[in-house]
């Protein structure tokens, strides 16, 4: 090796030495990742308020305002127990078992 290539290749070595010191000085650990968001065993869908159903806000739920809950949808005809086409606080609370949680 020719000596006068070793000034050239002694500033190689210590800009290579200065260039990995950052990557060799990072942390080692694995990096911490944040906990699952908070989940439940129990995938029953969530009964949504009589307040919630009743979008328009009129007292009253449509065959159109039900059509979010499909078990509400299916059995529609036999929660409007006064045929009016439209569930009552009192209709809704009785398809869902009673409470109507307004």
């Amino acid at each position: 090796m020719p000596t006068r290539n070793l000034p050239s290749m002694m500033t190689l070595v210590v800009f290579a030495v200065l260039a990995a010191s950052p990557a060799l000085a990072q942390r080692t650990e694995p990096p911490t990742t944040p906990p699952p968001p908070e989940t439940t065993t129990d995938m029953a869908p969530k009964m949504m308020s009589f307040r919630d159903m009743d979008v328009n806000a009129d007292g009253k739920v449509s065959k159109d305002e039900a059509a979010v809950d499909a078990r509400l949808t299916s059995q529609f005809a036999k929660a409007d127990r006064d045929g009016d086409g439209q569930l009552s606080e009192t209709e809704y609370a009785a398809s869902q078992g009673g409470a109507s949680q307004y």
